[in-house]
């Protein structure tokens, strides 16, 4: 298994994928901005395809999507 964190921003409060980067690398998941984490484990052979598809799951299910925002993928460590 493999760790990820899927990370989701909305671009009325980052101007570009490097700000909202840069933001959650200082605050990590206690920012006052609006984002969210989600941080989830498959299989360590699943394509990035696949990883990517449950990230945006896990942010979708919970009122997030694609337009208006900026989002990237962490991964892990094996487990």
């Amino acid at each position: 298994m493999r760790i990820y964190t899927f990370i989701i921003g909305s671009a009325d409060d980052f101007e570009s994928l490097d700000a909202l980067i840069d933001y959650v690398e200082v605050n990590k998941d206690k920012g006052t901005q609006n984002y969210s984490t989600f941080e989830f484990d498959c299989p360590a052979d699943c394509s990035e395809e696949i990883v990517t598809m449950m990230g945006r799951g896990y942010a979708f299910s919970n009122g997030w999507c694609m337009d208006g925002t900026f989002s990237f993928m962490i991964p892990w460590k094996l487990l």
